[in-house]
């Protein structure tokens, strides 16, 4: 299954503030490979996860089209976890307020799960001996995994993951990254927005890396043809991550 941008622009207005935060963007999500988007901040990197997975605000107006497998959904269309998993940029978004991680696991499981809890945490890194806390308990980068282990449950052909290895030390980092890169092996298309440059360039986990700069698409390559890009804001980004 393959996710699909094509001429998507995408505008805001809140009535206190409006602006475009995609202009004309084109990219392509395929499946078997890890696609990572990364960028500066107000780049559009999390405003792209969520058009892929029918997310945008209800602020948003958006023109282009958005496909999965060649089919055209809405910006604000739900897909249903079983097609497009999704790791918000915030993890604690991804649950319930009153009721304990491992709880809302247990209840993902029942209602979509292919994996089982055990077997998405595993991938996911998350620590099950905090899955008995309520998701505000938890450290930022533990709920970020939780998010993630949440969104493999169903075993989605697509997934969205923004910022999963955020607040991580460098070895979990790469125990993630390397679940990610199995996951996309076993035949699911990924995206991951990121700016882990050092990791991407040098752990060979991308097969893509697309770098947006205030809404546009301003370079894709794989991580050796970036790194020999002569435009100098790849390079000072490139350089800024190392």
């Amino acid at each position: 299954m393959t996710a699909e941008l094509s001429g998507l622009t995408v505008r805001i207005d809140t009535g206190r503030w409006s602006g475009t935060v995609l202009t004309d963007v084109d990219l392509t999500v395929p499946a078997g490979r890890i696609t990572a988007v990364l960028g500066g901040p107000g780049a559009g990197k999390t405003m792209l996860a969520c058009a892929l997975t029918g997310r945008l605000p209800t602020t948003a107006r958006y023109e282009g089209r958005i496909s999965i497998n060649g089919a055209a959904v809405g910006g604000q269309q739900s897909l249903g976890e079983n097609v497009v998993g999704y790791v918000p940029q915030e993890g604690v978004t991804a649950f319930a307020t009153d009721t304990t991680v491992g709880a809302q696991l247990q209840s993902l499981q029942r209602r979509h799960g292919a994996w089982s809890v055990e077997r998405a945490c595993a991938a996911a890194q998350y620590p099950t001996d905090t899955s008995d806390l309520l998701p505000r308990q938890h450290s930022g980068g533990q709920i970020q995994r939780a998010a993630l282990a949440a969104a493999l449950l169903p075993a989605p052909p697509v997934l969205i993951a923004d910022g999963p290895t955020n607040s991580l030390d460098a070895a979990t980092a790469y125990g993630v990254w390397r679940s990610l890169r199995d996951y996309a092996d076993s035949g699911a298309a990924v995206l991951v927005v990121s700016n882990e440059v050092r990791i991407l360039a040098h752990g060979g986990f991308a097969d893509q890396m697309v770098i947006l700069d205030r809404g546009r698409v301003l370079a894709a390559g794989t991580a050796a043809e970036l790194t020999e890009s002569t435009d100098m804001f790849v390079r000072a980004l490139l350089t800024s991550t190392f």
